[in-house]
């Protein structure tokens, strides 16, 4: 039988000799063997021409590409994206996790809420210093499993058949396609508008942006220019509008320009931290005097007194002395660890964009989460050589830290410099997520489910470079600036939709003072798109390790295609176990453990949250009750956002008789370039797994069809009905059953070869091809 590998080395060497012959024989190639007088294939030239008149006519595709080679992400962005999203920023200065409730502390912990806040907030649950360090030490495992479960999805989903190699190509989007690799049972089409992906989708769409980071942003800048003062409600959301249109306009004009500023402020971030732990070593040193002139001395004994470190700390004479810690106190202790570590899955939002991502990805982002596990226990330790532990309980240790080193500066130069921090921070969680949901929500508009999604998920160029061109054809001399470095298309449309998310967002909490609304808004973000999806990605990954993961379909590529068109392509799917696919790049026990306790994490706040407070410790006006209950809210207005598409598509095909046409047309190359050895063998199909190692493919080209069009059927008129009126069936007789058949074989293999030396029907002899005509038409 011959298979799609031989077709592809015979046209190989068919258009190396300069035209199109499938079989020197002068017969065609067919899944059944050679049919000599079967139409053949049009030229790969024509398929071409065919391709590109597609693309050009059918104004609903969504066309996008892939960065150039130079403006690719490598490792140092990468890790930079990681950096600059989970070490972030937290507004509640009084945070209000307690053991009397796990719903408080839900409030003030999210994806980035870093090291500045969570250290009050353990140690006001655990009420020791040693269960607090010995928690942040657990919370490492917790990052690190999570990162493996985000590095094992991003390096083996999704699949496809490409030149007949069952392989994965990592792309953007994140959990969008994981999520729908797993869970694909419920859909309106096979593959198409699947209830996972519109779930995951609507409710990015809704609250996934930085609404909350921009309160925060607005909050910090103006306590830094103030800090007596209380920010109106109006200021806050004036600076919050600005910072959040300012940096989409930055990602809309430069993708470079939006990279290089978040890997600015990912340095920033790390360089507070290295301030922290620099201070530290000069309190140690007796370097530092506070603001009447002693020296500041380490407290680190004090807390960390073995025969004290996991008892309540000694209160002050004339203060309350603090209770012991609970089994309650503790959990909710870890929950605000828990939201510490989340941010890692950014790399997997834009994966698309980064250079041999089989290399990078992994790397960088477990070196960032190796840094960043690193700094967060080093800096718990610097807050308990500085600060006492009675003083950290219920505070932000953060500021504790500054009052007590820089106190000397003058009174209120500590919470400027605090303050000032924290407006980096917050800014950077701005530029990071609006460069990482954008590429999400490209990638949501793909699926065709919301309106314009040609708008949403295209690609514009708005960039610089074009500017500079449009200069210059005005007459500017702009010698010093390269248009071809600045110009870059960006997903515009995804921007604008990220932003008008944000701004509702903003408006829609107006009436809430700055505290809760950030509050509000930083706990659905941790809730819902954190705790919940990650509990199903962590579930997935052990649904695919016992029922197996789904087949894999071949890609529709050019040469897919082309050869698809003459009936030469395979189109059988390809099954394979997950070991299988995986293979070296995960151990099978150690994708098992970490899926476990990924699971076990999320699934913890999920339910600690229905636990309502029994001690009214919260000055905050928003309820116990409202995240947990706005983000099943929000899964129960995206479950009816998938009815509503699938009552729609269904009337569309009843009353207009209109079918959804939705196909992906996927262009691949190496992630890396061929070396001499490979280069000899690009087109043999055995070479593919080596050529894995050293890169395997990327996806540098994308066409997605979305269009509604009328049933072909239409044209041959209505049916003959029955009495009821219902359409009814007439019995065939044995010879028009015959007829039929005849009928079928000729349209699909052609009419039966005329004998030796006779004409077609009696019109004579085939006149011969033009002397002028290429090889390959005149074959054709």
């Amino acid at each position: 039988m011959a298979t799609y590998q031989e077709h592809l080395a015979r046209n190989a060497h068919a258009t190396a000799n300069g035209g199109w012959n499938p079989n020197p024989a002068g017969g065609h190639l067919v899944p059944g063997g050679y049919a000599h007088h079967q139409q053949p294939a049009a030229p790969p030239f024509q398929s071409d021409l065919l391709d590109e008149l597609n693309r050009t006519t059918n104004q609903g595709a969504i066309v996008t590409d892939a960065p150039d080679e130079r403006f690719r992400l490598g490792f140092f962005d990468s890790t930079c994206l990681v950096l600059n999203r989970v070490i972030g920023t937290v507004f509640t200065c009084f945070p209000l996790c307690s053991p009397q409730g796990f719903h408080v502390c839900l409030l003030t912990s999210n994806p980035g809420t870093g090291i500045f806040n969570s250290p009050g907030a353990v140690m006001q649950g655990t009420h020791s210093a040693g269960g607090a360090l010995l928690l942040w030490f657990f919370g490492i495992f917790y990052g690190l499993t999570g990162t493996h479960v985000y590095i094992e999805y991003g390096l083996n989903v999704p699949r496809y058949v490409i030149e007949g190699i069952e392989q994965a190509v990592p792309r953007s989007g994140g959990d969008l396609h994981y999520l729908q690799f797993v869970y694909r049972w419920i859909y309106y089409k096979k593959d198409t508008v699947l209830l996972s992906g519109v779930l995951f989708g609507i409710s990015f769409i809704c609250i996934g942006n930085m609404a909350s980071n921009c309160i925060s942003f607005a909050v910090r800048v103006l306590q830094a220019a103030h800090p007596n003062d209380e920010p109106s409600n109006g200021q806050v959301r004036g600076i919050a509008l600005a910072a959040a249109a300012l940096a989409c306009v930055i990602h809309a004009v430069s993708r470079r320009g939006g990279i290089w500023l978040n890997n600015i402020l990912a340095l920033v971030k790390v360089g507070i931290l290295l301030v922290i732990i620099a201070t530290t070593l000069a309190v140690v040193g007796n370097g530092i005097h506070d603001k009447d002139g002693n020296l500041v001395q380490s407290v680190f004994m004090d807390n960390l007194n073995p025969k004290v470190a996991f008892k309540a700390p000694l209160a002050p004479v004339g203060a309350t002395q603090a209770q012991e810690g609970t089994v309650n106190g503790y959990a909710a202790a870890l929950l605000s660890i828990i939201f510490a570590y989340s941010g890692f899955d950014q790399t997997n939002y834009v994966l698309g964009e980064i250079a041999t991502p089989r290399k990078t990805f992994p790397r960088a982002t477990t070196f960032a989460m190796v840094v960043i596990s690193v700094l967060y226990m080093v800096v718990n330790i610097c807050y308990m050589v500085v600060v006492p532990a009675y003083e950290q309980s219920g505070h932000v240790v953060a500021l504790l830290f500054f009052q007590r080193t820089f106190g000397f500066a003058g009174e209120g130069t500590a919470d400027r410099i605090f303050n000032a921090f924290l407006a980096l921070s917050s800014f950077g969680n701005i530029i990071v997520m609006t460069y990482t949901a954008a590429r999400m929500k490209q990638e949501i508009a793909k699926q065709g489910f919301i309106p314009f999604p040609k708008f949403f998920g295209q690609n514009v160029d708005l960039s610089i470079g074009r500017f500079i061109l449009y200069l210059r054809k005005k007459g500017w001399k702009l010698r010093s600036l390269s248009p071809e470095h600045h110009q870059e298309a960006t997903p515009v449309g995804a921007l604008v939709l990220h932003l008008l998310s944000c701004v509702v967002l903003i408006f829609a909490t107006y009436n809430i003072n700055a505290d809760d609304a950030y509050d509000l808004l930083a706990g659905l973000i941790a809730y819902l798109t954190t705790a919940l999806f990650g509990f199903f990605l962590a579930l997935g990954i052990l649904i695919l390790r016992i029922w197996g993961p789904p087949a894999t379909e071949p890609a529709k590529t050019k040469i897919y295609r082309s050869a698809h068109a003459g009936g030469l392509a395979d189109d059988l799917p390809v099954r394979k176990t997950w070991s299988e696919m995986t293979g070296k790049s995960v151990y099978a026990w150690l994708s098992i453990l970490c899926a476990i306790i990924y699971l076990v994490g999320n699934a913890f706040p999920l339910i600690a949250s229905w636990i309502p407070a029994t001690a009214n410790i919260s000055t905050s006006t928003v309820s116990w009750w409202v995240v947990p209950a706005v983000s099943w809210a929000t899964l129960g207005f995206a479950t009816l956002w998938w009815f509503g598409f699938l009552a729609g598509a269904k009337y569309r095909e009843r009353h207009q008789q209109k079918n959804l046409v939705y196909e992906i047309r996927p262009e691949f190359e190496w992630a890396e370039p061929a070396t001499e050895a490979d280069s000899a063998d690009d087109d043999d199909a055995s070479m593919g797994p080596r050529r894995q190692r050293h890169g395997g493919k990327v996806l540098v080209h994308e066409t997605v069809l979305f269009r509604w069009e009328g049933d072909e059927n239409d044209m041959f008129g209505p049916m003959p009905s029955g009495p009821m009126g219902a359409f009814e069936s007439v019995p065939l007789s044995t010879a028009q059953q015959q007829q039929h058949q005849q009928q079928h074989q000729q349209q699909r293999h052609g009419p039966p070869p005329p004998r030796a030396n006779e004409d077609f029907d009696g019109f004579g002899p085939m006149p011969p091809p033009p002397q002028n005509m290429p090889q390959g038409y005149a074959q054709w």
